[in-house]
């Protein structure tokens, strides 16, 4: 596990000005990135194992916190065996996991007053949500909105510059190197990187709201 703290973002990006939106009004100005991996596809079934938050500047994408940790699951007869073997679960890995309900309470702080955003981020948002609700934990105060880089990069799939939406597809378009995927940190942080190139992408022609508009990217 990783306390929440300044970071220093060491990994590789496209190359940003001070501010890329400086006109971004207040409540929308902190971006979290979130990821999970969890032990199966249901949340009101499956639990999760790890979690990552990247706490973002939205008018720079500069990485402001982060936090990861592994969690302990309390009901692996419940886990669905290729899910345990996609994020390598095993009992002497995860020895040092955290309860649930300590690991969300350090999230929180790290959540609260952001917009959520990640790589099909109503999977992982349904699920800190089912484990907020069962650890009788308050839900952070996050933005109503949802900002997926999924959605965001529609239309390169529309145009054909990419076979699929998948972070790995996404990942490999614009050359990224995904050096542990299905870990948390890396995929939160390779989705941040993707939309760092969108945004460097979309910025050139100043035409970033029009793609926002036209992909849905925020819901």
């Amino acid at each position: 596990m990783l306390p929440a703290h300044p970071a220093s973002d060491t990994t590789p990006v496209s190359p940003l000005p001070p501010l890329l939106f400086p006109s971004l009004p207040p409540h929308l100005r902190t971006l979290a990135f979130i990821d999970l991996e969890t032990t199966g596809l249901d949340a009101s079934r499956h639990e999760v194992l790890e979690v990552a938050i990247l706490r973002v500047d939205a008018r720079s994408l500069k990485v402001l916190a982060e936090y990861e940790a592994r969690v302990q699951p309390t009901r692996l007869a419940d886990a669905h065996p290729e899910a345990l073997a996609v994020c390598g679960y095993s009992d002497e890995e995860w020895r040092d996991a955290l309860p649930l309900r300590e690991v969300l309470a350090t999230v929180t702080p790290l959540l609260a007053g952001t917009l959520v955003a990640g790589h099909n981020t109503s999977f992982d948002w349904g699920f800190l949500v089912e484990g907020y609700r069962s650890t009788e934990l308050p839900l952070p105060s996050v933005d109503y909105h949802r900002l997926d880089t999924a959605s965001l990069a529609w239309p390169l799939l529309a145009t054909g510059e990419v076979e699929s939406l998948s972070l790995n597809a996404l990942a490999k378009h614009f050359g990224l190197h995904r050096p542990t995927p299905h870990r948390a940190m890396a995929d939160a942080r390779c989705a941040l990187e993707v939309a760092r190139r969108l945004a460097v992408r979309m910025s050139r022609g100043g035409h970033m709201e029009r793609l926002l508009e036209e992909s849905g990217g925020v819901s």
